[in-house]
């Protein structure tokens, strides 16, 4: 299966400490979403949004048992969603993508998710919290 991921998942050695495996990914983006800090986490999270895209990543052929690993970090919070992802060079895939639950957008701020805060602030962190 084909995942596209945005925010902190992006992050191939996050991936890695979650899965323990490498996959092929290319950059993606996907139309119809936005993605927005959850308050007071530093984390992101996706939700649909006419008129808005999402950059991210999709990683190809991810297997059953990487999928359930990413499923338990991301938690109850998120579901997946069937999602088509633009790729390089106009390329086109069908993929999953994990979008927060209706019920749950009361965390969102209205802010922006940033790479490089969530890189000096929390990779690290949850990184070696997949180490455990």
């Amino acid at each position: 299966m084909n995942l596209f991921v945005s925010g902190p998942l992006m992050f191939r050695e996050l991936i890695q400490a979650i899965t323990g495996k490498t996959f092929v990914g290319q950059a993606g983006l996907i139309h119809g979403y936005a993605q927005f800090m959850i308050k007071d986490e530093g984390q992101s999270a996706m939700i649909p949004f006419p008129d808005r895209a999402v950059d991210g990543v999709v990683y190809l052929d991810v297997d059953e048992e990487s999928l359930a690993r990413i499923d338990a970090f991301q938690g109850n919070r998120f579901e997946r969603e069937d999602v088509t992802v633009e790729g390089e060079g106009g390329a086109w895939f069908e993929a999953s993508a994990y979008c927060l639950k209706l019920r749950r957008r009361k965390v969102l701020s209205i802010n922006s998710w940033d790479e490089d805060d969530y890189r000096e602030k929390a990779l690290k962190k949850d990184i070696a919290a997949c180490r455990k």
